[in-house]
């Protein structure tokens, strides 16, 4: 049995809290981002139309978010990666937009003023009716049949039109409020005026949502279960996962991580996937594939600014897969930099071994030698070796910047362990 949804409940005294819904730390930094993003607005030429449609499509995205959600009872801030909605529900809901400004433009140069002035009334009174259709129903055909906006109002009554005075002073305070932020600050205006844009469009939809959820009985809409969302990064990873657990659980560790890869050859997974496919190959004991997907792994996470986690996955593989190596001299370079930073010598200079005859001509060679030499020197007893690849190094690259530093290091390396083999 359904439970019952909440009650209708006047609008003024939950007023403040609605328009607080996307005052949270993950939502604002989201669309402070967003807001940023829409300085490429600026861009010559279609460029920057094209910049500013992302920015208004995004922006849509999250507003329909916010209703959709809010409609089936989950009052929750949405977050950045919780986002379901498409691309084209942000289209949709801008082709709206679009097509009641052409048609009040239309009337008011070839009708006349006053026409145009009842045409506006029209729009502020039954645009939002518009919006939730379009929301809830995805047709724009729909959205603009007069017959389902007085059908729509008709249910939910005179909370409506409350509803419609909030969303017309929120639309005209950001309008507003846009204007005032560009006029002041100029081009750079577009950030703040983005932003307050993007608040004020989310946390009316908020509202929108609100006033279905509350009426839903009336309408007729299922507002039980809410929204599924995805524990992982989608849904699809969520089965895939729960079809590996299931075949783990099996004693089937090897088909589990097959399961699991099907994802990698598609649009690629999160994080916690390759991690749960790394735990069944060990368990399959399969560490050739292991090393296959952890060199791929590892490279992903530095290209993603996880220097941390790719040195954590890089230091199990290579205790797991004595001769794994990794592919790229520049990311080998800077999990050395990383491990000798953190105090981690034998992992930094494990990671260096044998970059010399596998990346000869690399710009990075002389530092990974470096870096290597001095812990092999000062952390590990192995002054001998240090001195042998310092030797190498100014063999090779003797006029190299860090040359001198080289050489000061291999001069005390020599008195240390006298000049035998000089």
């Amino acid at each position: 049995m359904s439970p019952s949804p909440r009650r209708p409940e006047p609008l003024l005294p939950r007023l403040p809290s609605l328009l607080a819904y996307p005052a949270t730390k993950a939502m604002l930094a989201f669309m402070a981002a967003l807001a940023l993003f829409r300085l490429l607005a600026h861009a010559p030429n279609i460029l920057g139309l094209l910049f500013e449609l992302a920015f208004w499509v995004m922006g849509y995205k999250l507003a329909v978010e916010a209703l959709v959600n809010t409609a089936h009872g989950r009052y929750e801030a949405l977050h950045g990666e919780d986002l379901m909605a498409t691309d084209g529900d942000g289209v949709e809901q801008i082709v709206l937009g679009v097509l009641a400004t052409v048609a009040l433009l239309a009337v008011a140069r070839w009708v006349g003023p006053l026409p145009a002035l009842a045409l506006l009334a029209v729009i502020v009174l039954f645009m939002p009716a518009a919006v939730m259709l379009l929301s809830i129903n995805h047709s724009l055909l729909n959205a603009l049949n007069p017959l389902a906006w007085f059908e729509l109002i008709g249910r939910i009554g005179l909370p409506y039109f409350g509803v419609v005075a909030v969303f017309t002073v929120l639309a005209i305070a950001s309008e507003f409020a846009a204007w005032a932020l560009q006029s002041a600050l100029g081009g750079i205006g577009l950030v703040p005026a983005g932003f307050v844009s993007l608040f004020v469009l989310v946390a009316s939809y908020h509202v929108l949502g609100d006033l279905l959820h509350r009426h839903a009985d009336a309408l007729g809409l299922d507002i039980t279960p809410a929204v599924a969302r995805a524990t992982y990064a989608n849904p699809v990873e969520d089965e895939a996962m729960a079809l590996a657990a299931d075949l783990a659980a099996r004693g089937e560790p090897a088909a589990a991580a097959e399961r699991l890869a099907g994802l990698f050859r598609g649009r690629g997974a999160s994080d916690p996937v390759h991690e749960q496919y790394r735990r069944y190959l060990v368990a399959a004991g399969d560490l050739a594939a292991l090393a296959a997907h952890d060199r791929e792994y590892v490279s992903s996470l530095l290209v993603t600014g996880k220097d941390k986690a790719a040195l954590a996955v890089a230091a199990d593989t290579m205790a797991r897969v004595p001769d794994f190596r990794l592919a790229l001299p520049e990311q080998i370079a800077r999990l050395v930099a990383l491990a000798a930073r953190q105090g981690q010598s034998q992992l930094a200079v494990a990671l260096a071994r044998d970059f010399e005859s596998r990346f000869p001509a690399s710009p990075e060679l002389p530092g990974v030698v470096l870096v290597a030499a001095r812990l092999q020197s000062e952390r590990l007893g192995q002054d001998a070796a240090a001195r042998d690849r310092l030797r190498a190094l100014l063999a090779s690259h003797p006029g190299h910047p860090q040359a001198g530093e080289a050489r000061d290091l291999l001069a005390a390396l020599d008195r240390i362990l006298g000049p035998a083999g000089a």
